[in-house]
Parts: C-alpha cells; sequence; structure tokens
C-alpha cells in the first residue's frame, strides 16, 4: 500500500513539474527570448517526463523484488539517465546543429530541475519506507 501511494505521489507530482516547467520554459522562449527559441524543445519536457515514469515503475519493481539494493538501482539510473543524457545533446549538437547552445542550456536547466526534485523524492522515500519496514517487525 505504501509503495503504490507513493508511486500516485511521485506521478502527480512529477506532472505538475512537467507542465510547470514545459509552460514556464515556452513562456520564457516566447517572450524574452524568441531567437533563441529552437523547434526540439517539446522533446526535453517529454524525454524527462518518460524517464521520470521510467524510474518511479523500475524502483517499484525493485521494492518488491529486492528492497536492499534501491541505492544500486537510484545510482544505476543517475548514470543511465547522464549517459542518455550526453548522447542526445552529441546528436542534437551533429545531426541537427540549429542553436544548440539554446538546446544545450535549455536540456542542462531541466536535468538539474528533474535530478533535484527526483533525489529529493526518493531521498523521503527511502526514509519513510525504512521507517515502516522498522515500525512492522
Amino acid at each position: 500500500m505504501f509503495l503504490l501511494a507513493a508511486k500516485k505521489k511521485f506521478i502527480v507530482s512529477l506532472t505538475i513539474l512537467m507542465v510547470i516547467m514545459s509552460w514556464g520554459g515556452a513562456l520564457v522562449f516566447h517572450t524574452l527570448l524568441p531567437r533563441y527559441y529552437f523547434a526540439w524543445y517539446p522533446s526535453i519536457p517529454i524525454f524527462f517526463y518518460l524517464f521520470g515514469l521510467f524510474y518511479i515503475f523500475m524502483f517499484g519493481y525493485c521494492c518488491r523484488v529486492s528492497p536492499q539494493r534501491m541505492v544500486a538501482v537510484y545510482l544505476v539510473a543517475k548514470v543511465t539517465k547522464m549517459l542518455l543524457s550526453i548522447l542526445i545533446m552529441s546528436i542534437y549538437a551533429v545531426a541537427v546543429a540549429h542553436q544548440v547552445l539554446s538546446f544545450i542550456g535549455t536540456y542542462m536547466v531541466f536535468y538539474f530541475v528533474f535530478l533535484i526534485f527526483e533525489t529529493r523524492f526518493f531521498f523521503h522515500f527511502e526514509i519513510k519506507h525504512k521507517s515502516n519496514r522498522y515500525k512492522y517487525k
């Protein structure tokens, strides 16, 4: 029950953050920095939203199968996200090569905001998970 509530809270929080970041970024680009807008902007929020969903379902599976490996799964997910991000930014820079600095800057803002969000969420999740686990022993 605890895991299901945590997954629901994460998905709701992720969706709210995604809407705020997506529309906020679009508003900044269209009003303050229109010459720096790039056509691939919508792909950035979509990537981070889908990775966030993958992330929470991976943690749900980990909690059911092997709760002791939660920290390892967290680190693997962070490294995977970092490597995928480097790959995406590199491919964009080579293949599209339009407004590269705008793309990378925007991507990095999303990366760090979601890094903070996910780290904070799973830190609190781990604390609550441990307290619930010890409560029922």
